[in-house]
């Protein structure tokens, strides 16, 4: 006894020595390496960041190349107006108007060097060749305005337009620019972040004037700070600022240590900084470290005890029984792992489709592992394929049976084509070699994401519930068919439901409805009662029919596992081709979701825009339900352009006297409870909210 005391003791001190050592060498390289991959985070954020503000000043550019064009339709109009060229400029305060003619050469111009190429005199063809060249460098018809660099140096944005006998150019100075961005770009850094809890931080290069802060703390707002913020009340010295844009620094910013990054924009006269506090990093660098440290003390642990009960014969008996206990509770870990790690657990589960189709699940397994599954994934491009299922069998066997299930079950329902069919097929392969006489009873439905309507089939599974957006509630009771692997060659019917913008569907295993308190069980009664209260989405679905349960409960022992799944269907989309006829399907789309006259008008003035204006040939057409009314997003990749800056008509001006164009998108704010542009990846997107009358 006094060996085993003996060689205890040094076997417990090598093992703090050792865990000392390594929680030490593991931070810094930790701390090493968490920094080097928040650096390597920098590069994408700087770039984004600088699309983001270069594309900020595209629209206003644009829009003084298109007053241009209405006042100065052509090259000959420009030329022989030289006085009202000039007048132009002046109003639009631009600092270069050119117009050349469709061989480049220059027939109108603002420009000091180049008074002789009016209309009817001789240009000389060396200076015609030259300015050519530069014509062909800076004017691109119809498309976005772009950067350059003129001959003398001086930094401009241009934005051209094609007229119908030549070319219109316009130059604005970089320094202006800067300024009219400024309110532009008050909101910019607040809604960009890098990781957790990076940020960004805009400031105009000549003053050092914050004019968008990204840090939470500080919150920057135009126009409710007394005084302006500087980059040097945030921190930031003037040795950081001749730091190259690749090249990171520490710095104290906003009163915390941080990982900074510089990034000039000589092209607008902003300049932005990336910051990434020290205590994101140390946060993700102890996570890492305290795992480490957990699973190098639990080893040494186990070694210990190991080698402490090797040397003491009499707990030979008590080694035996602990390493046998051991190595079950290792495979059902890793039992329980693997089930983990083959259910969905990231919720919304597809961005693209969030706004329309709302989906959460949860899970409780009664063992470690357990036999029920859920699993939901795209069929296709327009169908989702979704399911619950229970296995007859519990533990590592019930859970073995079901990753067999699950995954045969994705194998041919993916495949597509009838879904009766591919569940008789799932059917013959489970009953196949089923040796434990195991089965599987599930719900398995096919969804439309354009039209809502779900094709299913019901294997013995628990009868769903559809939630109305009224809040009604449908028990989808159909004759069910056998349980899967049950009997070989069973055929399977299926059936239809529709869900409309709004509705709901509710799937679970009989875990909820046997829940058991005192002998009685939670029973379908109380899952309508729960479903019955006031749900918002998905997730609150699930989670007041688990607090329904637990309450029920009261404590006692779960008997069974309780799976849920959530399907919300908010509302549809669909693409149209950008003609009349795209147009007109369009509005017949939204007519089976909608009965307000209002939509036709909104779909009728805004789909027309795009098929006639934006160049685009399809758009996309998403119809959302929401609180107090519902939405249409349009969506095209055709030119940029914001119908909501363009002025709106005098209604109140007779018919001769109104000027054309912008009465549809009028009539469209007016009716409107709220409309919205953006552009975003390359598309424009339309939102208009309507108000349910």
């Amino acid at each position: 006894m006094n060996a085993y005391r003996k060689y205890r003791v040094l076997i417990v001190a090598a093992a703090c020595v050792a865990a000392v050592a390594a929680y030490f060498v593991s931070s810094e390289v930790e701390t090493r390496l968490m920094r080097a991959r928040v650096e390597a985070l920098m590069g994408p954020a700087v770039h984004d960041m600088r699309e983001e503000m270069l594309a900020g000043a595209d629209p206003i550019l644009y829009y003084l190349a298109n007053c241009i064009q209405r006042e100065l339709p052509t090259v000959a109009s420009a030329a022989s107006s030289p006085q009202k060229v000039s007048a132009l400029m002046r109003t639009y305060a631009l600092d270069e108007v050119n117009f050349a003619d469709s061989n480049g050469v220059i027939r109108a111009t603002t420009h000091a060097s180049q008074k002789n190429y009016w209309m009817g005199t001789d240009p000389d063809p060396a200076k015609a060749a030259g300015f050519l060249c530069l014509l062909t460098n800076h004017l691109w018809y119809t498309q976005p305005p772009r950067r350059s660099v003129r001959a003398d140096g001086a930094y401009r944005k241009f934005a051209g337009v094609r007229l119908p006998d030549g070319y219109l150019q316009l130059g604005f100075d970089f320094e202006r620019l800067s300024r009219e961005l400024k309110e532009r770009f008050a909101d910019t850094a607040v809604d960009w972040h890098v990781g957790d809890g990076g940020y960004y931080v805009i400031a105009d290069a000549k003053t050092g004037e914050v004019i968008s802060d990204g840090n939470p703390k500080i919150r920057f707002r135009p126009g409710l700070e007394r005084k302006p913020i500087m980059v040097a009340d945030l921190g930031f010295e003037p040795w950081m600022l001749k730091k190259g844009e690749d090249e990171s620094f520490r710095a104290k910013i906003a009163g915390e240590d941080a990982v900074c990054r510089v990034v000039p924009l000589p092209e607008s006269g902003h300049i932005f900084f990336v910051v990434v506090p020290m205590r994101d990093i140390l946060y993700a660098r102890n996570v890492s470290v305290g795992t480490m440290m957990f699973i190098l003390l639990v080893l040494i642990a186990v070694a210990a005890s190991v080698g402490l009960r090797a040397v003491a014969l009499r707990e030979r008996a008590e080694e035996a029984r602990l390493a046998e206990e051991a190595r079950r509770q290792k495979e059902l870990m890793l039992a329980t792992s693997i089930q983990s790690a083959a259910l969905p657990s990231v919720f919304p589960p597809f961005p693209p489709i969030a706004d329309c189709l709302d989906i959460y699940a949860r899970m409780h397994a009664a063992k470690e592992v357990g036999g029920d599954f859920y699993d939901f994934y795209y069929v296709g491009e327009r169908h989702l394929a979704m399911m619950v299922a229970d296995v007859s069998g519990k533990g590592v066997p019930g859970a073995m049976f079901m990753m067999r299930a699950k995954t045969t079950l994705i194998d041919l329902l993916s495949r597509g084509g009838d879904l009766g069919k591919a569940v008789a097929d799932v059917n013959a392969r489970l009953a196949e070699g089923n040796d434990a006489n195991m089965f599987v009873t599930a719900w398995i439905g096919v969804i439309d994401l354009e039209t809502g309507v779900v094709e299913y089939v019901n294997c013995g599974h628990n009868p769903p519930i559809i939630r109305r957006a009224d809040g009604g509630l449908e028990w989808v009771r159909d004759t069910s068919g056998l349980a899967l692997a049950a009997l070989d060659g069973m055929a399977y019917e299926p059936h239809t439901l529709l869900l409309r913008p709004g509705d709901g569907l509710f799937l679970y295993t009989d875990g909820v409805v046997e829940a058991q308190s005192r002998g009685e069980l939670f029973g379908e009664e109380r899952l309508t009662a729960a479903l019955a209260t006031d749900i918002a989405d998905a997730k609150a679905a699930c989670h007041v029919v688990e607090m329904a349960v637990n309450a029920f409960a009261a404590g006692e022992p779960q008997a069974d596992d309780i799976t849920m799944l959530a399907i919300g269907f908010n509302g549809a989309r669909r693409t149209f081709a950008a003609t009349t006829e795209g147009l007109a399907a369009a509005a017949a789309y939204v007519r089976g979701f909608c009965d307000d006259h209002r939509a036709a008008i909104v779909i009728d003035e805004i789909a027309s825009n795009i098929v006639r204006c934006s160049g685009a040939t399809t758009f996309d057409l998403t119809y959302r339900r929401a609180e107090t009314g519902y939405a249409l997003v349009f969506s095209d990749e055709g030119t940029p352009f914001n119908p909501l800056t363009q002025p709106s008509p005098d209604v109140t001006a007779s018919a001769e006297e109104r000027q054309i164009g912008g009465l549809g998108i009028f009539m469209v704010k007016q009716m409107a409870e709220f409309v919205n542009y953006e552009r975003r990846d390359g598309r424009n997107v339309l939102t208009v909210c309507m108000r349910r009358r």
